[in-house]
């Protein structure tokens, strides 16, 4: 499937990605769609750009086809397991929010209510969204090391009630990551620990 996708791509066919990204989530599910199709095209891709400087059209064909296809795989859930919602947000100037969308399609299909917050998103903004939506969760998306500031960890607003912290991405892997947030390592770590905190 990921062989296919690759070539798909490549050949810029945005409607056949579409049709395996759609055969893969429904048979196989969002966790193994992203591992197993999506994670390995992107890194194919990302690597041939950066040897070659060529393909950047192909990468911005498959990120669009990708975010597309995990939009439509997220459920709309009105009445959710979580009372309190999770927001899923890149750090502030961090763009690559790709992952973000997978996230919020397994967890909807858990039946857990997510707001996302996007790419970018300014550390006020995010502070005011901790303010009125007093989550149960936090996801803070770092892809590049100078994006994953503890700083915005440290300096988020306490809620009456407890708020659990969660970072993810690569660019949190060699960085600190200031008490009380919790490093998550991959899609189906975050999804679990997401879960369990809102549970």
């Amino acid at each position: 499937m990921a062989r296919g996708l690759g070539r798909a791509a490549v050949a810029m066919d945005s409607i056949a990605v579409q049709e395996m990204l759609a055969d893969s989530l429904a048979s196989d599910g969002v966790v193994a769609t992203w591992n197993e199709v999506v994670r390995p095209v992107l890194t194919a891709v990302a690597a041939k750009w950066q040897l070659s400087g060529a393909g950047v059209e192909v990468e911005h064909l498959l990120n669009e086809c990708v975010l597309a296809a995990f939009v439509r795989a997220t459920p709309l859930v009105t009445a959710g397991r979580n009372h309190r919602p999770v927001l899923l947000a890149c750090m502030p100037e961090e763009r690559h929010n790709l992952p973000l969308y997978p996230l919020a399609a397994e967890l909807a299909r858990r039946g857990v209510v997510v707001r996302q917050l996007g790419a970018a998103l300014p550390m006020e903004a995010l502070a005011a969204a901790v303010r009125r939506t007093a989550p149960a969760a936090v996801v803070l998306w770092a892809q590049l090391p100078r994006y994953a500031d503890p700083g915005v960890i440290s300096a988020l607003p306490r809620t009456r009630q407890q708020v659990r912290l969660f970072v993810g991405g690569p660019g949190w892997r060699r960085g600190v990551v200031t008490s009380p947030a919790e490093r998550v390592e991959d899609l189906a770590a975050a999804v679990d620990a997401v879960e369990a905190a809102v549970t």
